[in-house]
Formats: C-alpha cells, sequence, structure tokens
C-alpha cells in the first residue's frame, strides 16, 4: 500500500489517491448502513444545522439537505477488522516514530447531496486553532505532519458529484490562521485559480495531510456522494486538544 508513488505524492503534493485498497462488496454493503444512520450536524434549508436541530426524526425528513455528517458506527466490523488496521498501518510510517492517535470526534460519514453549496477552502485539525493550543503550530512544520486525514468513498468521486477538490503542495505554506476569517476571500480566490480535483473509484481512498487546502465541491448529480473520514492527529497536539473538547 505504501508504495514510493505514494510516499512521494504525499511529500511533494500533500495528497496521495490509493486504488483497490479495499473490496467494493464491503463498500457497498456498508453503504446501505450509512445511509440509515441520522445526521448530527449539516448544512441544509440554507443554514448550518446541528443538535438539536437535527435531533427528531421528522425534522430530518423535512431538511433540504446540501451536506451532513453522521457518527460512523463504532463496533461495526468491517470498520474496525479491515478499514481501521489499514489505515493506522500508513499513520505509524507517515508519523514515524512519534506518538498519534485517531480523532474520535472526527470519524464521520459524511453525505453530499446536489446542490450548489459554496465553495469554502479549509484546513483540518489542529492547523486552524494555533491561537487556542499552546503549542506554536509553525514549529512543527519542518517536523512532519501533525495530521492526515483519509476520505474513503462509499461511491465512486468524480467531478460531476462533488470529489475533494485540493491545492497541491499547500502542506508547505505558512497560513495566517489567527486572521483565518479576514484571509478567506485570499484563500478562496487562491484555492479556485490553483485547486485540483482527483476522481477516486469506489474500492480507492484519498489521503491528505491537514494543513493541504481542501474543499467540497458542488455536487450536479442527483447521487448521493457518501464518504467516510478519519484522521490521525500526533499525540502532542491530539492531547491540547482534547483539553479545550477540540479533539
Amino acid at each position: 500500500m505504501l508504495t514510493e508513488n505514494f510516499l512521494s505524492d504525499l511529500d511533494k503534493d500533500g495528497i496521495a489517491i490509493v486504488d483497490n485498497a479495499f473490496n467494493t462488496e464491503d463498500l457497498i454493503a456498508f453503504n446501505k448502513v450509512a445511509s440509515k444512520l441520522p445526521p448530527f450536524v449539516g448544512h441544509g434549508n440554507g443554514r448550518w444545522l446541528n443538535n438539536p436541530d437535527v435531533l427528531s426524526e421528522a425534522k430530518i425528513k423535512n431538511i433540504d439537505w446540501a451536506c451532513h455528517w453522521a457518527q460512523t458506527p463504532k463496533n461495526n466490523l468491517f470498520i474496525n477488522t479491515i478499514m481501521l488496521p489499514l489505515l493506522k498501518s500508513i499513520c505509524d510510517v507517515l508519523f514515524g516514530n512519534k506518538d498519534w492517535g485517531w480523532q474520535l470526534t472526527n470519524r464521520y460519514i459524511m453525505s453530499n447531496y446536489k446542490h450548489d453549496y459554496p465553495i469554502q477552502p479549509h484546513l483540518d485539525a489542529p492547523y486552524l486553532w494555533p491561537q487556542k493550543l499552546e503549542c506554536e503550530m509553525s514549529k512543527y512544520l519542518d517536523k512532519g505532519p501533525l495530521s492526515v486525514t483519509f476520505m474513503i468513498p462509499l461511491v465512486d468521486f468524480t467531478i460531476e458529484n462533488g470529489a475533494t477538490a485540493y491545492v497541491p503542495g499547500t502542506h508547505r505554506y505558512r497560513y495566517n490562521t489567527t486572521n483565518w476569517n479576514e484571509e478567506k476571500p485570499f484563500y478562496k480566490a487562491f484555492f479556485e485559480n490553483n485547486y485540483v480535483q482527483p476522481p477516486v473509484s469506489l474500492g480507492g481512498f484519498g489521503c491528505f495531510y491537514g494543513n493541504v487546502l481542501h474543499s467540497i465541491m458542488p455536487n450536479k448529480t442527483n447521487q448521493i456522494r457518501r464518504g467516510i473520514i478519519f484522521r490521525g492527529i500526533r499525540q502532542d497536539a491530539l492531547n491540547e486538544m482534547q483539553k479545550l473538547n477540540l479533539g
């Protein structure tokens, strides 16, 4: 799985796509399970919704979703015995001899509906929170990744249905995250002029560092684009996040 191409792509671009990692029949079966899980947060009816907005089944059915997230089942045999061990083996290599852990609040199933949801380029945890954490993110940038995100499709991810887009090489950037809201217009324009949108077939997955600028893209089809998200984070940063209820 950790081929030279995978490692060189990740080092050069901050992103790597892996094909044929999982049995497609297992993923199709899990997608049926995932489709029945209630969302706990998402964007629908033109606004951001979270608990308790989406707790009741009646409310869920009446929401015009753009995208939402559900919690991944904790005791699913496929997830725990096949998927997570493979992803763990990758994190063990990428984090080297440094301790790391899963961000348990980000074991999500994402569902992306037909929509013109605005492109919102962003970074993943913990890179957005240097002002909240005791550690200074800048001092870690030359010492390996703080986080690695995996996106596992439960259907083919295509340009038409909104496959995640990235700006290659941005894992080497030094962002002004303390003024992120003020900088959003700049990053949005930069993203729109430089992104790539690699398709990922069912059975494969995308892997990217948390400080790669990326975004959900508009789904122009009637198909729900559903995928599983897991994130590994270096233990020192994860410990600080958990102190602040961010992890």
